[in-house]
């Protein structure tokens, strides 16, 4: 009977320190492991060994969170689909992926991929079926299309965590409805104990690198007021938000103890996304929180991409030094430090 006792004990001892551990996020921008639209020249746009070493450098990153998240840009799907409206196709920005590629997905130990983007209607229906199918084959949870598939809900080390994706285009939970942030986010967090919120807003290039406090306009389209959504969302229960979409990394920010991620910009777009200069920086950003979702620390790990290669370690850490410039920039009242290597540390009361 002590014996028993005993057990029980330690079984309890160990759940409660358990849930006292923090828990480690990691985060990456858009992904896009190569295409095969056009078809020809023939697997001109795909990687070597169906991209098997693309996350070669990152894989120990990822690996080591508890959940890693990032965006899928485009569909997973072998041939066929309606493609998009395009009158060159050669010119023309459409993403179908293998399927097979999914396996370095889970070969780097992705958990969750958000779907809100412009490029999830790719190719039509056939696009958005076989991506859910095959992201869901692999074990690989998925979320941001509206009344299909608008959140997630990843169950680990005891605790849910919910996940929900916003887009400014077609068929997504929308970056403009703020009405349906609430209703969406506000639904996780009564289900989860951690809510994560992804976003794919704001202006596309190097010229997109601020977050300008305001609505974004871009290629006619509203894009969204990105630190608007991001406020809501947190007002409404989310403890963490990432943003993609700008093709570029922006500022971070402590809101109410929680942290947001404005963008992490191309994080492994091999082919047919422009890699010159900060286009190419492709950050994985490391978020430990509490049992409640309040952020603790952090670490932005820098990433440059190469062509047909996807991301390479930064020895010098021009990415984390970028965001930190862009951080003090538009965010210099967020209680948070940056270090050289990207630590993220709040600041300490004077």
């Amino acid at each position: 009977m002590k014996k028993i006792l005993s057990i029980l004990l330690t079984l309890v001892a160990c759940i409660g320190s358990q849930a006292q551990t923090p828990m480690k996020f990691a985060f990456t921008g858009d992904i896009m492991m190569g295409t095969n639209y056009p078809e020809t020249p023939k697997g001109a746009y795909l990687p070597a060994n169906d991209g098997a070493q693309l996350f070669k450098d990152v894989k120990a990153v990822l690996s080591q969170a508890d959940i890693a998240a990032g965006n899928l840009e485009g569909t997973l799907l072998d041939n066929g689909g309606t493609v998009k409206r395009c009158s060159d196709p050669s010119i023309c920005y459409a993403f179908r992926t293998p399927t097979a590629y999914v396996n370095n997905l889970t070969d780097a130990d992705m958990d969750f991929m958000g779907i809100a983007n412009n490029h999830i209607n790719d190719f039509g229906a056939a696009g958005i079926a076989s991506t859910e199918k095959t992201l869901g084959g692999a074990g690989i949870k998925y979320a941001g299309l509206r009344g299909r598939c608008e959140t997630a809900i990843i169950e680990k080390r005891g605790k849910k965590v919910g996940f929900a994706a916003f887009g400014h285009n077609r068929g997504t939970l929308s970056i403009h409805d703020m009405e349906e942030v609430k209703r969406v986010v506000g639904d996780l967090d009564r289900k989860c104990d951690i809510v994560v919120v992804s976003f794919h807003g704001g202006g596309e290039g190097p010229r997109f690198t601020h977050v300008p406090h305001a609505s974004e306009t871009c290629f006619g389209e509203n894009r969204g007021n990105v630190e608007k959504f991001a406020h809501t969302a947190i007002d409404a229960g989310a403890d963490i938000v990432y943003g993609h979409g700008p093709h570029v990394t922006r500022a971070v920010e402590l809101y109410k103890d929680r942290f947001i991620m404005y963008s992490l910009g191309n994080f492994c777009t091999p082919y047919r996304v422009n890699l010159n200069g900060i286009s190419g920086h492709a950050p994985v950003v490391t978020v430990d929180t509490d049992a409640s979702g309040r952020f603790i620390s952090g670490k932005i790990h820098s990433f440059i991409q190469q062509k047909g290669i996807g991301p390479r370690i930064d020895k010098n850490n021009a990415v984390s030094k970028n965001m930190r410039a862009l951080t003090l920039s538009d965010f210099p009242s967020t209680p948070i430090t940056i270090a050289d290597d990207g630590s993220i540390t709040r600041k300490t009361k004077k």
